[in-house]
């Protein structure tokens, strides 16, 4: 086998045509996956079909958070994000990870929610994220976006608008906990503050600007009324 992978002949056409015929005969066969997934990833063809497929029987032969997430990354390269949401709550939900590899995954669940169009969750798994983690920037980040990706759910315009409220709330957090993203996190700040109520639609709701505002839906976070300039 070192000598097969060191030569450097082993194409990923050559692996498709010498396993694709014995792969559905031995697909339960522990050693079988193990070499097939051996020559592909040595091969650099980590990204073939066939690859995948025998990754996910070795999952289900030996599962594990970590082969969850490979998994998911595997299936995110090949844009198929419902499955890479798929094994990475599996990998979330595995015992013996520290808590900082489980607050990136939880992270990488929330950008996966977001392109699957399931806010809630990203608002969710990205608050699991900085549960574990409170530095982490990417994190507030991306639960301000899925705030904002939620507020449609939230009402009329102004309880919609609202949502740029808690945003702005963890824009803010995240270049205070973590300076590296700052600059992202100030020109959204910038952006979004065209997106508050203005002041007459404040005003005509019995508020104030400084005065508590409870956002609803799966948002569900007090915050400060603040007008549009």
């Amino acid at each position: 086998d070192d000598l097969m992978l060191n030569s450097g002949i082993l194409t990923c056409d050559a692996l498709n045509r010498y396993y694709e015929p014995q792969y559905e005969a031995n697909k339960t066969d522990k050693v079988f996956l193990e070499k097939l997934i051996k020559f592909y990833d040595q091969s650099g063809c980590d990204r073939a079909d066939l690859y995948v497929a025998a990754s996910e029987q070795m999952y289900a032969i030996v599962p594990g958070p970590q082969s969850a997430h490979q998994l998911a990354v595997l299936f995110i390269a090949k844009n198929d994000f419902i499955k890479a949401a798929t094994y990475l709550k599996e990998a979330v939900g595995g015992g013996d990870v520290d808590n900082d590899t489980k607050a990136e995954w939880y992270y990488e669940l929330s950008l996966v929610n977001r392109y699957n169009k399931n806010y809630c969750d990203a608002i969710s798994n990205s608050r699991k994220a900085v549960s574990l983690k409170s530095d982490y920037g990417k994190a507030y980040i991306v639960m301000g976006d899925a705030i904002i990706d939620a507020r449609t759910n939230l009402g009329d315009d102004f309880e919609q608008r609202t949502a740029f409220w808690v945003a702005a709330d963890k824009y803010a957090k995240a270049k205070s906990v973590d300076p590296s993203v700052t600059a992202e996190a100030n020109k959204k700040l910038n952006d979004y503050a065209s997106q508050y109520p203005n002041h007459e639609e404040v005003f005509f709701r019995d508020m104030k600007d400084g005065d508590s505002y409870q956002v609803k839906g799966c948002i569900n976070e007090y915050t400060t009324v603040r007008s549009r300039k």
